[in-house]
């Protein structure tokens, strides 16, 4: 049986390629450091197929040896923290130490690092060290791959899990900066299945992919979608940067705040592809529109 380790392997995306993985006969296991249902984790496959493992230090002893005993290697593990010390520690140190480990191992045949896409055009300290972490893979490991997706939509996916409770809640709806931004969101399907193609294909080495969906949305246009979808006339209420960004600073410190700064500076750009040439055109993936996504979280 082969094997994959995935770290961040319990929030949304991971837990759907999990599913696949399981389903193509992989042993999975999931390394964890922040406590998770594990009991949950393991229904998603047969008994003894998936295998979460709480850890400490990358030099755990049992990680150390299965390093040498997996296939594959994909890390989800990220940080939204406005703490510029917990965002180095968490990623670029994270990675550094993991390229490391990993080039030690005598069985990996991939790396997969999950970025983001449009993080270039975000002047934050994340994307910078988001930055220097895609760059430190793919100059330093093998046959690594750097995956940059858009806004990853499906059932109970986390960007319209946390919306429509707004939406169903209140008449007015808050509109960062003016919603002319444009993003271009993308099934979780899709990323799934282009991770598989991904593994399954054995001579790429050292490439980025930017994964969107067919469609552009600004955020108003999408916002004013969901509206008419769950049939309720709703107010769109502008909330200029200038003002949102000292609120956002201020209100980041306290307990359950919902946005920090460096979650708002998304609504600051476009999310859309740079070139108009998705990776899914690489494996001939025509990605699906997401209005199914949205129907079915309705």
């Amino acid at each position: 049986m082969k094997s994959i380790i995935i770290f961040g392997g319990s929030g949304y995306v991971g837990k759907n390629l999990i599913r696949r993985f399981a389903k193509e006969g992989y042993k999975v296991i999931v390394p964890y450091q922040k406590q998770i249902n594990e009991a949950n984790l393991r229904l998603l496959g047969s008994f003894g197929q998936i295998v979460p493992l709480h850890f400490s230090s990358l030099k755990n002893t049992k990680l150390l040896t299965l390093f040498n005993n997996v296939d594959i290697c994909i890390n989800l593990k990220t940080s939204w923290s406005s703490n510029k010390t917990e965002l180095t520690r968490s990623i670029l140190d994270f990675n550094s130490e993991l390229i490391n480990e990993l080039k030690r191992s005598t069985s990996i045949k991939r790396f997969i690092f999950f970025s983001g896409l449009g993080a270039e055009n975000r002047s934050t300290f994340r994307n910078e060290i988001i930055s220097k972490t895609e760059d430190q893979i793919l100059n330093k490991i093998q046959n690594s791959v750097v995956i940059r997706p858009s806004v990853i939509l499906g059932n109970n996916d986390k960007f319209l899990s946390n919306l429509l409770p707004i939406f169903k809640m209140s008449f007015f709806i808050p509109l960062f900066g003016n919603g002319s931004k444009k993003f271009q969101p993308v099934l979780i399907d899709d990323v799934v299945e282009f991770v598989y193609k991904t593994i399954a294909k054995t001579n790429i080495d050292k490439q980025l992919f930017e994964l969107a969906g067919p469609e552009i949305f600004t955020y108003k246009e999408f916002y004013s979608y969901i509206a008419d979808a769950l049939n309720k006339k709703r107010v769109f209420v502008p909330s200029p940067m200038l003002i949102m960004k000292p609120i956002v600073a201020i209100g980041e410190k306290l307990p359950f705040f919902p946005i920090n700064s460096e979650q708002l500076s998304l609504f600051e750009t476009d999310n859309i592809l740079k070139n108009k040439e998705s990776g899914f055109n690489y494996f001939a993936i025509s990605p699906k529109k997401v209005i199914s996504a949205i129907k079915k979280s309705l």
